[in-house]
């Protein structure tokens, strides 16, 4: 039975391993400079933020970092460039990874459960995902996320030399009450 819960300080590097496990296949969508500041972005490990997905056994099977209304990291660190900022009273998901030998059982499904049943008193939850992660994409549609082009961004800008090394991070929104 896979279980979801907040990453304990001695996960951290399995944590890592697993979200750079994930994420390799991509490395071909972009230039090297830009994939590598991407992997960057997505192995952060916030203890605050990131939750696992574990069996029996508490051996990590996937994660995700949910951030609640407020806390998602608009820093320069982290630069993105909506039209409109981010309703306050969203919650945001990102870097939700699985690994490749436990994919198609479940566990990516439990992990936004979780998610959806962890926010507080959000309104809907964002996200962000690519054309290049069709997976991804019928997962969020099939759990009821809708497209909302309004948030996309393009993605790798402070490591790309050109807009065309750039990449368009596509917009999906849970809506969970009134907005």
């Amino acid at each position: 039975m896979t279980t979801v819960r907040p990453m304990r300080p001695e996960e951290r590097d399995d944590v890592r391993d697993l979200l750079a496990e994930a994420y390799l296949p991509y490395e071909k969508e972009m230039v090297p400079a830009v994939f590598a500041r991407y992997l960057d972005s997505v192995i952060v490990t916030d203890e605050n933020q990131t939750l696992v997905a574990v069996d029996g056994d508490d051996t990590v099977l996937g994660t995700a970092r949910l951030y609640l209304p407020g806390t998602a990291p608009m820093t320069p660190r982290r630069p993105v460039e909506w039209t409109d900022p981010m309703p306050a009273d969203w919650a945001w998901v990102r870097s939700v990874a699985v690994r490749p030998a436990v994919r198609g059982t479940g566990v990516a499904p439990t992990i936004m459960a979780y998610c959806k049943g962890h926010v507080g008193d959000a309104t809907a939850i964002l996200l962000h995902t690519m054309d290049f992660m069709p997976a991804a994409i019928r997962l969020y549609e099939r759990l009821g996320y809708e497209r909302v082009p309004r948030w996309d961004f393009q993605a790798g800008r402070a490591a790309a030399t050109s807009m065309d090394e750039t990449f368009h991070a596509k917009a999906y929104r849970l809506t969970l009450g009134p907005e």
